[in-house]
């Protein structure tokens, strides 16, 4: 997937298949809360950079800080395309 041309829905859906299907359940939006919102623990954190790195082709590890650092999805979104 070109991350750059993936569109803000797009990662959503990703985002919300690595997490628990209770926490995405009214589904995932770039302005949520990964913690206050979607209930994000960093098991949960490390699950969505597994999934990313592997539907996007990122190198996630190489932004490991900048993936715990992230407060929103839209974060999330932002480390990604910047890959």
């Amino acid at each position: 997937m070109n991350t750059s041309q993936a569109s803000d829905e797009e990662m959503c859906r990703i985002i919300a298949g690595a997490i628990p299907k209770k926490a995405a359940k009214g589904g995932v939006r770039p302005d949520m809360s990964l913690r206050g919102d979607l209930g994000v623990d960093s098991l949960a954190l490390m699950s969505i950079v597994f999934v990313l790195e592997e539907k996007t082709g990122i190198d996630a590890f190489g932004r490991v800080d900048a993936f715990v650092a992230a407060e929103s999805v839209a974060d999330v979104i932002d480390i990604v395309r910047r890959g």
